[in-house]
């Protein structure tokens, strides 16, 4: 008998651990086969004004991706104990906690198209930092100032033309604004209400500025896209645009990828008219690891968040991500998309930061795609200090920035057409590299551009404007 106890023990033991391992839930994605009946859904039913206006703008429908999951798929799942999380219209799926037996009955149901686990990522942020030596410009003459950051691309000519995101919806995606709310560089948007929208995705309330003490990276980030601070010397890229603030990221946990948080905030963003979406927040893959992404992955097409953004940029969305700061190791999602304007960094020379992720995506195409100053920018501490850092995270909002004033300059302009335009006045168009990819854009080319791809060669650009005493005329 003891001899019995002996042996049953340990076998108990096994059969324990093994159920409990077995009841561990997981994050999965589950993907439906289709959307039911759609014929009475009109327009005005999934979109506002904004966005059925930037689609009819840009010559787009309403399509498959623009229905609502079909919510009796969800009621079976619910009613089966199966908690969704969110839903995606774009992917036509839902985000719920399984176990592994609850992923292989969902298989099974007839609606399913498949599960997906939700892969684990590694968070890429920039925090502001000592930036060792930054080689002097002495023929730059604004190389150590915060105009830098609009002369390089041509972005202080635009702005005084007048062009300088008025009427634009700019979508932010990040990780929180720290005391956006009562800083005096953003007293401007408050006064105008340009802040037209907020949520938060983390913690599930519209308390985006005192979320957390460490949410402070958006506050960086925001400042360079929308600040106007005369007393600092900063101003932002698009400072007149209006904006969507979204929280997405959760900084207690830099390891797992809350893809799902993201594309909720996109489809948000989208239904509300967004124009552009500017993410200075990047995911690389671990090498190992069940469910994990791995580098061949980034080719487009493989994580939920690259297709989310790639389907955002389908909706007429200029969609624009940070490249990363991996240099060699390359890129991050979803700045892999094939429809995402990857943003690289360069130093105030105009010269290759270091530690700005290199392309090519997996699949051969030139990654990053355009580049802009990521080393020793000027932005805005939750204090209201002025200081300086680099990354990618703080290139990417000022290609964002410019491309809002491009679409105030041509509001019926494709978002192809501002990609294209973009990198065709790049300083290395004719000879991309997997560093800047097609280098530097130059706005003033960038607005000649567009001119000729859709048709409005004898058009007129007055600046100042509006005009004092002096103005000029460009042909």
């Amino acid at each position: 008998m003891h001899e019995l106890k002996k042996c049953l023990y340990p076998l108990l033991s096994f059969l324990f651990l093994l159920n409990v391992s077995n009841a561990q839930e997981s994050k999965y994605w589950i993907f439906f086969t289709d959307k039911g009946e759609t014929g009475d859904i009109k327009p005005e039913d999934v979109l506002s004004p904004r966005a059925i206006e930037r689609r009819a703008n840009q010559g787009l429908s309403l399509d498959f991706y623009d229905f609502p999951v079909n919510q009796s798929y969800i009621g079976i799942l619910e009613n089966a104990g199966i908690t969704t999380r969110l839903k995606s219209r774009w992917l036509n799926a839902a985000s719920a906690f399984l176990t592994p037996h609850d992923a292989a009955w969902v298989r099974t149901l007839s609606f399913v198209k498949s599960v997906e686990k939700i892969a684990s990522y590694e968070l890429i942020l920039d925090e502001p930092s000592a930036l060792g030596a930054i080689m002097s410009c002495p023929e730059i003459e604004d190389a150590e100032l915060p105009s830098r950051q609009l002369s390089m691309v041509g972005l202080d000519r635009l702005h005084e033309m007048g062009y300088s995101g008025n009427d634009v919806l700019v979508a932010v995606f990040d990780n929180g604004y720290l005391n956006v709310n009562e800083l005096d560089g953003f007293k401007h948007l408050r006064d105008n209400d340009r802040i037209v929208a907020t949520r938060d995705y983390v913690d599930g309330d519209e308390s985006l500025y005192h979320s957390c003490e460490h949410c402070r990276h958006g506050t960086y980030v925001f400042s360079i896209l929308a600040a106007r601070d005369t007393a600092l010397g900063l101003i932002g890229s698009a400072p007149d645009a209006d904006f969507i603030l979204l929280r997405t990221e959760n900084d207690a946990s830099e390891t797992t990828q809350e893809e799902d948080n993201w594309v909720a905030a996109a489809e948000f963003a989208d239904s509300m008219g967004a124009q552009v979406f500017t993410t200075s927040l990047g995911y690389f893959t671990f090498d190992g690891g069940i469910g994990n992404y791995g580098p061949n992955d980034r080719d487009g097409n493989t994580s939920i968040i690259t297709r989310a953004a790639d389907l955002a940029a389908s909706r007429g969305i200029v969609v624009v991500n940070s490249a990363g700061n991996s240099g060699a190791g390359g890129l991050v999602m979803p700045a892999d998309g094939d429809s995402v304007l990857a943003i690289g960094a360069v130093n105030p020379c105009a010269e290759y930061a270091t530690f700005s992720s290199q392309g090519p995506s997996a699949d051969g195409r030139v990654k990053p795609d355009i580049s802009a100053l990521g080393q020793g920018n000027f932005l805005i501490f939750p204090d209201g200090e002025l200081r300086r850092g680099s990354g990618t995270s703080f290139s990417c909002p000022i290609a964002s920035g410019l491309a809002a004033c491009l679409i105030q300059a041509f509001p019926n302009a494709t978002n192809t057409q501002i990609y294209d335009a973009l990198k065709q006045s790049a300083s290395q168009y004719d000879n991309p590299d997997e560093f800047l990819g097609y280098g530097i854009p130059n706005a003033s080319l960038a607005m000649n551009i567009l001119q000729s791809s859709i048709g409005e060669e004898n058009q007129l650009f007055l600046f100042p404007n509006p005009t004092q005493d002096r103005f000029a005329i460009i042909l």
